[in-house]
């Protein structure tokens, strides 16, 4: 090969060389940015949105007040009737069975009760013979006050007994209503007598 060829070669090669270290320095060194990336990229579009105002919630319609149904409270039982002998006020009166003065007076009041007032008893609600279902408990106490009254003696209920006098040496107890609301009869009417009349 002649010198010409030699230098030529050279020439050729160290073009080569030149243009591939060209190339591999592009490929190693960050490009620069084209003018297109180089525009900062426009700000996200803001849409405003417009809600709707709520329409404002309307105050509750106030409701009545329901009123509470009146429940018929039932008389307090009669305490005492009219009575000549004045209270007791004996501080410990002495109570035990004994015979009962006043039973058969007590029965008696209350029998003339259910004639004078019939319509406070259910007639055909019954425990026995004439143990009828009392239908207002103040008004048959009252009215058995009432006839005892009558008869000459003194009488009071407390809602449990009926006590019973003639005067202040000494009172009786009797329980005239069953716990079914009936009138009650028999031996188990009498309960106690006390001496003195603690009433």
């Amino acid at each position: 090969m002649g010198r010409g060829g030699v230098t030529l070669l050279g020439v050729c090669s160290a073009a080569a060389l030149f243009v591939g270290c060209d190339v591999i320095r592009e490929r190693l060194t960050p490009t620069e940015p084209t003018p297109a990336e180089a525009t900062p990229a426009p700000a996200p579009l803001a849409i405003p949105v417009i809600l709707a105002k709520p329409a404002p919630t309307p105050a509750p319609t106030p409701k009545p007040t329901p009123q509470p149904t009146a429940t018929p409270t039932p008389a307090p039982p009669p305490s005492s009737g009219s009575c000549s002998v004045p209270p007791s006020n004996a501080s410990n009166p002495s109570c035990s069975r004994q015979d009962a003065a006043f039973l058969g007076r007590v029965n008696k009041a209350v029998n003339l009760l259910v004639q004078q007032q019939p319509g406070i008893f259910d007639l055909k609600n019954k425990t026995c013979e004439d143990c009828y279902y009392v239908k207002d408990v103040s008004k048959y106490a009252a009215g058995v006050i009432q006839n005892l009254n009558a008869a000459g003696l003194c009488a009071q209920y407390d809602g449990e007994e009926l006590a019973v006098k003639q005067s202040n040496s000494n009172s009786e107890q009797f329980d005239i209503l069953l716990a079914s609301g009936h009138i009650r009869r028999g031996p188990g009417v009498y309960r106690l007598t006390c001496r003195p009349s603690w009433f």
